[in-house]
């Protein structure tokens, strides 16, 4: 993947992830609490700063309350093809 790509995708999932955020009413701090992640980390992904590995997207999901699916709910801007037909 390209870095100007990569950096997008960052910057759509940390807008999903704010509006999450926005949902929940919760501070950053209020957030960290509900999970295993510092709360100056979780800014960082929220502005696309910060690559996610899986594990961050279940500790975020705690976070935020939501399901893990909840958080890719995104208009990622790809043409996946054919993938959905594949599975």
């Amino acid at each position: 993947m390209k870095p100007e790509e990569k950096e997008r995708l960052l910057k759509l999932l940390g807008e999903r992830l704010n509006v999450l955020k926005k949902q929940s009413n919760r501070s950053y701090r209020e957030l960290a609490l509900r999970c295993d992640l510092d709360f100056a980390d979780i800014k960082k992904y929220e502005e696309g700063k910060k690559d996610i590995q899986f594990s961050t997207i279940i500790e975020l999901s705690k976070a935020y309350g939501v399901n893990p699916k909840k958080i890719f709910d995104i208009d990622f801007g790809i043409d996946f093809g054919d993938i959905e037909n594949h599975t």
